[in-house]
């Protein structure tokens, strides 16, 4: 792999360009910055020695060569003599490049990553500046002239093969964010030239925003070109991603199309709108009225500053909306919380970057008034198109451009906060206004525009609010706690309701609910086969606060607490007593039913910011769950500490992650038995015997089940791990989404092995991945041997109502069947 070299005058400078690169490549390429001179009172100048010394680090740990990209001046001068100094051997590794610094290194940083060599790495970084000059050509009258041997390098590599591919759009709601996020992640691993057309638009297929904006409909073709040296490549891995539907699994985009109709004016007294949420409320209005912040135009000096703060906010919304998707993922399912990995993509998107930077480059104006410019135009577009779907993306547009906007002002994220349960009536609502609703004081919401596709909609569904969304102006109807009336199922807002209608709504809200109760109550029931044998279906938590919300929908216990909740969103990890006192409330809300604590499960690819997480080529296979712990044995000590005492005093059994054999898991028991000593040493009441597990999810934890099995005293079988590391398949690559599948004949042989081995030794095996929460697979997992099933709490009354309808030799017979299908598919055709 090529590495880079950044000269700058200023220290600082070549240091966030450097920053700024590896935030773009997540530490995979090798860069070191030269900046500046040691002299404390004239720091602005550049060194030959240092360049010449960092090529040196470069190029012994780069063995495809080393590109020096430089600023202006001495910085071009230095870099010439660093050459003189260097032996001839690594001089002729080495290429000095006149593209613009900021730009150029990041387009160098990212064809580096994905392998170019070092005159393709060097003409990608030539041309960067090409997206800003196209854009600005109505104004400047520029044209686009290719970097210096660009020509060349893209001739060589389309040589092989440019291949198109026409692909009839057969999803319901077409190409919108979630599909065509999917297409631009499998695009972006090529080298190849994409391009998506449709009609005479065409657009580059690996922006989100550009994709997007196409608008394509179900029904309509688009034609999809590749060309360059993976053309076939990356044809063939568009071709399965358009059989795989581009990824769509969401089952409320299929719902929200039957809920879209044109809002009707209304009458006297109420207004119509699309019935988004099913339910009925009757309360008290909480007028909403969160706007953006206010942007005003600042014209600026040193605009490398600038555009170094617009990536500093942009970094740390995409750490927000991390967050807030992991919330989501436990209050209303993996599939709801998806939205915000869309809202990532959108930010993500470098169109929408360089678009902001060539603003703040060529006006001269600060990252605020650049960055809303931007977001406005995008949303704009969308608003502009005839789809009503493709229109309600707008909103998402504006709510994740927003948090840049707020990481750049200053400004706290706007909370609705409720003193008394309340009809939420607003403008618009994002999906991170949603999301960040407390359940229990919503009544309803009612917004004036919007629809029932917007995410905020799908978002009420799954949080089981009523809601009625695109009213029109109903403002100057409602006044801020005035009493109104909802119907979520017929998309009619009372503005002024009489004492007749109030009565009326109360009365089917009172049904309403309970019908809900009595699925609740279903779900509180045990879940018993027909001939009688119980599992254990238990919920997934992250923070002490979800105990109670898992329970409410039947939990039997926690089948898994998450601890890194506890660690992430904050400047330092909890102290003893804090984390004591978080399992010990987890634990009392389950009212003496087992609470599973799994230890931190950090690393590589779950970096906490305060703790050293290191850069790794390979986070999945790298310093990740126990091994991170073990070689950390002060922070392991803390939370062992916290987890003895606790379990001193609740039904707490201790999980390990990530326990790859015997031997290791000898080690961690040998370490917790000495916390326990000290603990007992200082006076501490501690247990004497406290339930300790694993987590399987590597198959050498599998392969030595029956053993790791004589050693502890439960397993809980992580599929979501388990499957990418049988499959060698990332679980977060969408290109091999399809082969990495927790339903794969060899995945299931995993868990039955596992369950075998359990059963040897008599002890527990569960399973907390996402497969659990899978209903229509309840049968298979109790026939391969699972007693227990852990899940987010949603999904805990449907398993547990497609265990009451089975009897263990039909789970039994089914498992067999499955073990020797020939696919995950063919699995799929048996869960029928």
């Amino acid at each position: 792999m090529v590495g880079l070299v950044i000269v700058s005058h200023s220290q600082t400078l070549a240091q966030g360009v450097l920053e700024l690169a590896e935030q773009m490549t997540r530490g995979s390429v090798v860069m070191e910055a030269a900046g500046g001179i040691d002299d404390p009172d004239n720091p602005i100048g550049t060194d030959p020695m240092k360049v010449m010394m960092a090529i040196e680090s470069v190029a012994a740990q780069s063995e495809d060569g080393v590109l020096v990209i430089m600023d202006l001046g001495s910085a071009l001068m230095s870099a010439e003599t660093a050459l003189d100094f260097l032996p001839d051997e690594v001089k002729e590794k080495v290429l000095l490049c006149s593209a613009p610094i900021v730009e150029g290194t990041m387009a160098a940083a990212v064809q580096a990553s994905v392998g170019a060599s070092l005159q393709e790495v060097s003409a990608e970084a030539g041309a960067a500046l090409n997206v800003k000059i196209e854009q600005l050509a109505p104004i400047t009258g520029e044209t686009v002239t290719p970097a210096a041997g660009r020509e060349e390098v893209l001739d060589a590599g389309q040589e092989g093969e440019e291949l198109s591919i026409d692909l009839l759009i057969l999803n319901k709601m077409g190409l919108h964010a979630r599909p065509a996020a999917n297409l631009v992640a499998a695009s972006g691993k090529f080298k190849s030239v994409i391009q998506i057309t449709k009609g005479d638009k065409s657009a580059s297929g690996k922006s989100i925003n550009q994709v997007a904006l196409l608008a394509v409909k179900n029904g309509e073709t688009i034609t999809v070109t590749a060309a360059g040296p993976d053309a076939r490549q990356a044809i063939e891995s568009i071709k399965a991603l358009h059989a795989d539907n581009f990824g769509e699994r969401d089952e409320d985009v299929t719902e929200a199309v039957k809920a879209v109709e044109v809002c009707k004016t209304g009458g006297e007294g109420f207004v119509h709108g699309a019935p988004a949420s099913a339910g009925y409320a009757v309360g008290p209005a909480y007028v909403h009225t969160a706007k953006l912040p206010e942007v005003q135009r600042k014209d600026i000096s040193d605009v490398d500053a600038e555009i170094a703060r617009l990536d500093k906010a942009l970094s740390t919304a995409l750490d927000d909306l991390h967050a807030l998707q992991l919330e989501t993922e436990k209050t209303a399912g993996k599939a709801n919380a998806a939205i915000f990995e869309v809202h990532g993509l959108i930010l993500g998107d470098k169109d929408m970057l360089d678009r902001a930077v060539s603003i703040i480059s060529e006006e001269k104006v600060n990252a605020e008034f650049a960055w809303f410019q931007v977001m406005d135009n995008i949303a704009s577009d969308y608003r502009g198109l005839e789809d009503s779907y493709m229109q309600a993306r707008a909103a998402d547009v504006m709510d994740c451009g927003g948090r840049v906007l707020r990481a750049l002002t200053g400004e706290g994220e706007p909370v609705i906060v409720l003193d008394q349960e309340s009809i939420i009536v607003a403008h618009d609502l994002t999906p991170s206004d949603v999301a960040g609703m407390d359940p229990e004081k919503v009544l309803g919401i009612v917004t004036e525009i919007g629809g029932a596709t917007s995410h905020a909609a799908i978002l009420s569904r799954s949080m089981g609010i009523p809601a009625v969304i695109g009213t029109g102006e109903c403002f100057g109807q409602i006044s801020d706690g005035e009493v109104i009336a909802l119907d979520g199922i017929e998309g009619i807002v009372w503005t002024n309701p009489d004492q007749a209608k109030l009565d009326a709504l109360s009365a089917k809200r009172d049904v309403w609910i309970a019908d809900r109760e009595k699925a609740k109550a279903n779900g509180a029931a045990p879940a018993n086969t027909l001939d009688g044998t119980g599992i254990m279906v238990m919920g997934n938590i992250g923070t002490p606060a979800d105990a109670p919300r898992v329970r409410e929908y039947g939990a039997e216990g926690v089948g898994l607490f998450r601890t890194e909740f506890l660690f992430q969103d904050r400047d330092q990890e909890p102290d003893e007593q804090e984390q004591f006192e978080a399992y010990a409330e987890a634990a009392k809300a389950m009212n003496g039913n087992p609470v599973i604590i799994r230890t931190l499960d950090i690393g590589g690819d779950k970096p906490v910011k305060y703790l050293d997480t290191p850069v790794e080529e390979n986070p999945f296979l790298g310093e990740r769950g126990i091994r991170f712990c073990m070689a950390r044995p002060e922070l392991f000590r803390t939370q062992l500490r916290a987890l003895l005492r606790a379990a001193s005093e609740e039904n707490i059994w201790i999980m390990f992650p990530m326990i790859s054999g015997v031997e290791e898991l000898q080690n961690v028991l040998d370490f917790q038995a000495g916390v326990r000593d000290e603990l007992i040493a200082e006076g501490m009441q501690i247990a004497e015997k406290i339930k300790t597990g694993i987590m399987i999810e590597v198959p050498s934890a599998v392969a030595e089940a029956e053993k790791l099995g004589a050693i502890c005293d439960f397993f809980s079988i992580g599929t979501n791990d388990l499957t990418q590391y049988v499959m060698a398949a990332d679980r977060g690559n969408k290109t091999v989404a399809k082969i990495c599948d927790s339903l794969n004949p060899a995945v299931l042989r995993m868990v039955k092995m596992t369950c075998d081995a359990a059963a040897a030794n008599n002890i527990e095996v569960g399973m907390c991945g996402e497969l659990a929460g899978n209903a229509k697979a309840s049968a298979l997992l109790i026939g391969l041997g699972l007693n227990e099933l852990s899940m987010s709490g949603p999904s805990i009354p449907d398993v547990k109502e497609a265990i009451r309808t089975v009897s263990m030799d039909d789970c039994r017979a089914l498992a067999e069947k499955a073990l020797t299908a020939k696919s995950g598919d063919e699995v799929r055709e048996l869960l029928k």
